[in-house]
């Protein structure tokens, strides 16, 4: 079996869960964003590799699945009486790209790398919301939606081995692991999927 490279270096609390599920509407409402900047991010891919044709075909049949949960989550929330509204930013992802920016060599590499983290990290907290989320209809989405992300992850990770020399891709994982775990560490929390355990009681 093939070494998992992009395994999380640091681990979500149990009570972050239940803390940032209390607001289900806003929630929901960064999730969705979540959901419409990874499609964004896979068409990105896209574009600025068009002769990686195994490339292509995948990333384009995960951004279309991307819309597919961002539709789901957005009727979830409306039917929870929310509405999405205006997200400002996203400081995970901002500081992951803004971290890893000085050690950069490939922009391709660690295009793919960081958003195999990011589906890696979005993973972990979809297992701990479909236990712990306070609402019953929260626990089942995110039950739903999480075997998608670890194949989203595993798929990213297989596509930066295909198209990159190996020992380049295991080097570079193995540092964007412990920067995510750096940036995350060090994050506040707040009602988001990415948001961090800083001031969390």
């Amino acid at each position: 079996m093939t070494r998992q490279l992009l395994s999380l270096a640091w681990s979500t609390p149990t009570n972050w869960a239940r803390a940032v599920s209390s607001d289900e509407h806003e929630l929901l409402c960064d999730h969705a964003h979540c959901e419409l900047r990874a499609a964004a991010s896979a068409q990105g891919l896209v574009t600025h590799n068009p002769e990686a044709s195994e490339l292509v075909d995948c990333l384009l049949r995960l951004a279309q699945e991307e819309l597919r949960h961002f539709r789901q989550v957005v009727d979830l929330l409306r039917e929870l009486g929310g509405e999405l509204h205006r997200m400002q930013g996203n400081p995970y992802a901002d500081g992951l790209l803004k971290s890893s920016l000085p050690s950069r060599g490939s922009v391709l590499l660690d295009r793919l790398l960081i958003s195999g983290l990011i589906e890696e990290r979005s993973h972990e907290r979809f297992s701990l919301l479909a236990e712990h989320a306070v609402a019953p209809q929260l626990r089942a989405l995110f039950a739903e939606l999480m075997p998608s992300e670890a194949g989203h992850a595993r798929l990213f990770e297989r596509l930066a081995l295909e198209l990159l020399p190996r020992a380049k891709v295991e080097r570079r994982a193995a540092e964007l692991v412990s920067i995510e775990a750096q940036v995350m560490s060090g994050l506040a929390f707040s009602v988001r999927m990415h948001s961090g355990t800083v001031g969390l009681e």
